[in-house]
């Protein structure tokens, strides 16, 4: 069949995200025509990674209707009476996810006029802070209009007659929930592959399925799922459900969903964690020069962490920071560089300290002394394989130690710490550029060592922490601990993302005889006993989580 579709693009940061390269590549083979619409800026090379036969840039106005109506200007309304059918769709699904080719088959054939994936209920709804009474629709992400409706009068008229409203509750009032309503008046018959207006929602927020029904949608297969479902659910245990289902129950790329979110929501979610775990199978190493700096307060040791960095890497500039003189004259040679610094200060402060000299490193590396030996199995082991994942994958800004069943951890108050972390965060963004959520847990390395990307890091590192100490000298460790809470959502906030690095895949039999053998986290029974249910809540789901990602890896 010969079929028309005009997609609308979007994204705020006039970038182009990966799910919708996919999306209209799978689109490719089932439109004879594709017109590509974007409301925000699309250069050319992210014009070049997407199949389209017309391009229309415009500026964000009227939203997705005034730019379909412009699409079809364009095209020109005596030639889309050529078409079979003419299809209006937007970028704000995932997806196709299933089979979407024999959906359109089976749609075109059918009675309908005109047709869509999803539809929702008569129902009212407060909308722009007035309760509105809104009648059945099919919602407006997808809809297909059939020849015989493209060549009546109403087409043609409905579209030259769409306004270029500013307000996007306009847009909702007057055409999103409108249009069905309108075609229907002028004798036209609709469907869609999901009707949800006979559906039970007592179980659900609202009658808004493509939002609040997705395990249903994922039932019937439907083939689109909605980005705000992950957004809206981004908090509820069962968006974890709904993402482990895409995951075993598709072959869609579970990575755009991934890729999208973490920068369209927050990076930390639940149900993205199992996804950012680096599988080392798949890569090889990589003999790119990286900087590392290491802190010394002890000197005993540091012969052995010479040795470890000689063994697992073979380029590497070795930057000390110490305040023992005794260190800069016994080693000066044999690294990069020994750093002199003031007594007392700690790891956190010293690499501060020398940051300049690692900006001009690709990829760079902080190790501490105090937990050196646990950071060797999942950070330096595999350090060529992190390097040459973090140099081709350019949006990876820091890999961390992942939690591991025999990661022994000290009882932290993060409460205590998120004064500091707010007021770290002001400095680092006064305009409130991004927003910080107050959590339970934040990500960051198990082993307090880590790989990053110098520029991912850059507005952090670019404080003056010591001032902030300074002023308070007993807040040392907490200031320095808020600052490394804060390195995840830094890295996030600068359009980068993070990696576990996870250093033994254990068999479940393993996690089994290791938990009957002792407890997960070594704290004081105190501590427990103090956690908040939220806390705890979210302590036990992230090692649940984690574990259930472990069982998975086994069955594949």
């Amino acid at each position: 069949m010969n079929r028309l579709l005009l997609y609308v693009h979007f994204n705020k940061e006039d970038s182009l995200s990966t799910h919708v390269i996919f999306q209209l590549q799978a689109l490719r083979t089932i439109y004879s025509k594709i017109i590509l619409i974007s409301n925000s800026h699309l250069d050319r090379v992210s014009l070049d990674k997407l199949p389209y036969d017309i391009f229309l840039q415009r500026n964000n106005k009227g939203f997705d209707f005034a730019a379909w109506a412009d699409g079809m200007r364009m095209v020109g309304f005596d030639e889309l009476k050529e078409f079979d059918s003419v299809t209006i769709m937007n970028d704000t699904t995932f997806g196709p996810i299933f089979d979407f080719a024999s959906v359109v088959d089976r749609m075109d054939s059918s009675e309908s006029d005109f047709w869509g994936i999803t539809n929702n209920r008569a129902h009212s709804a407060d909308i722009g802070g007035q309760l509105r009474p809104l009648k059945e629709h099919i919602q407006s992400y997808f809809i297909t209009f059939q020849q015989r409706v493209v060549a009546h009068l109403s087409f043609q008229y409905f579209w030259e007659n769409v306004q270029s409203y500013d307000d996007v509750n306009q847009v909702i009032l007057n055409y999103e929930t409108a249009v069905t309503n309108y075609f229907i008046q002028e004798g036209f018959k609709y469907g869609v592959q999901f009707d949800t207006v006979s559906e039970d929602i007592s179980n659900m927020q609202n009658s808004d399925f493509s939002i609040f029904g997705v395990k249903k949608l994922l039932e019937y297969r439907i083939p689109f799922v909605k980005i705000k479902a992950f957004i809206h659910n981004a908090e509820k245990p069962e968006i974890n459900t709904i993402f482990d289902e895409i995951v075993s129950s598709s072959d869609y790329p579970s990575h755009l969903i991934v890729d999208h979110m973490t920068f369209a929501d927050y990076p930390d979610r639940d149900y993205l964690l199992s996804q950012k775990t680096l599988d080392f199978s798949s890569l090889k190493g990589s003999r790119t020069r990286v900087g590392i700096h290491l802190h010394i307060s002890c000197e005993d040791e540091i012969e052995s962490f010479l040795s470890s960095f000689d063994q697992y890497l073979d380029n590497y500039d070795l930057y000390l920071t110490t305040s023992l003189e005794e260190v800069v004259a016994s080693f000066d040679k044999k690294v990069k560089e020994v750093i002199l610094v003031d007594r007392g200060i700690n790891a956190i402060l010293a690499w501060q300290k020398i940051q300049d000299r690692l900006v001009g490193y690709q990829i760079a590396g902080h190790f501490e002394e105090s937990s050196f030996s646990d950071a060797i199995d999942s950070l330096l082991k595999p350090a060529k394989k992190i390097v040459a994942y973090a140099t081709i994958n350019e949006k990876i800004g820091l890999v961390v130690s992942d939690l591991t069943v025999s990661t022994r951890t000290e009882p932290i108050d993060e409460d205590s710490m998120w004064p500091y972390m707010a007021q770290l965060w002001n400095m680092i963004y006064p305009h409130n550029e991004k927003n910080l959520k107050k959590q339970d847990i934040y990500v960051r390395s198990a082993t307090a060592s880590f790989w990053y990307r110098p520029k991912a890091l850059e507005k952090i590192l670019s404080i003056d922490l010591n001032a902030l100490v300074i002023q308070d000298l007993s807040a040392m460790a907490t200031i320095t601990h808020s600052f490394s809470n804060l390195l995840t959502y830094v890295a996030w906030a600068n359009g980068f993302d993070f990696r576990f690095s996870q250093p033994h895949l254990l068999t479940g039999f393993e996690v089994r005889r290791r938990f009957e053998s002792r407890p997960f986290l070594m704290v004081e029974e105190p501590a427990i006993l103090q956690l908040k249910s939220s806390k705890a809540k979210r302590i036990i789901g992230y090692t649940i989580k984690r574990l259930k990602t472990i069982v998975k890896k086994l069955k594949y």
